[in-house]
């Protein structure tokens, strides 16, 4: 009977992580410290391989979806192929976790995405 509370407790903690009303696809977020899109772009190598959060805007087209800070815009790959994103995502804001490619399938920076929160 004690298991009870403390998987209450565990499923508690992964709500307070979640922002109020964000969709979660994938894992839950771990509240890693977030790296910005344009520094993904500077210092590619130094993060190589290392997982990462980052924040953006999604902009979905042809089948891709990127996270888009400013200017500058990053891949992102959901890890698990059964993870669809919805296709009227586009413009929202959203935060996503995984692991980091100074040269992913396009050959240019991306982020294989386990857990993305989506918030309208």
């Amino acid at each position: 009977m004690r298991l009870r509370p403390i998987l209450a407790a565990f499923l508690l903690a992964g709500l307070a992580l979640s922002a109020p009303g964000a969709e979660l696809y994938g894992k839950p977020l771990r509240g890693l410290t977030p790296v910005s899109i344009a520094e993904l772009h500077q210092k590619a190598a130094a993060h190589d391989g290392k997982t990462i959060q980052v924040r953006g805007t999604i902009r979905s087209a042809n089948g891709a979806l990127s996270l888009v800070e400013g200017s500058v815009s990053l891949r992102v790959t959901m890890a698990d192929a059964g993870v669809a994103i919805p296709p009227n995502a586009s413009g929202a804001s959203a935060t996503a976790e995984g692991v980091f490619r100074a040269r992913g399938t396009g050959g240019g920076p991306a982020l294989e995405a386990t857990g993305l929160e989506l918030t309208r």
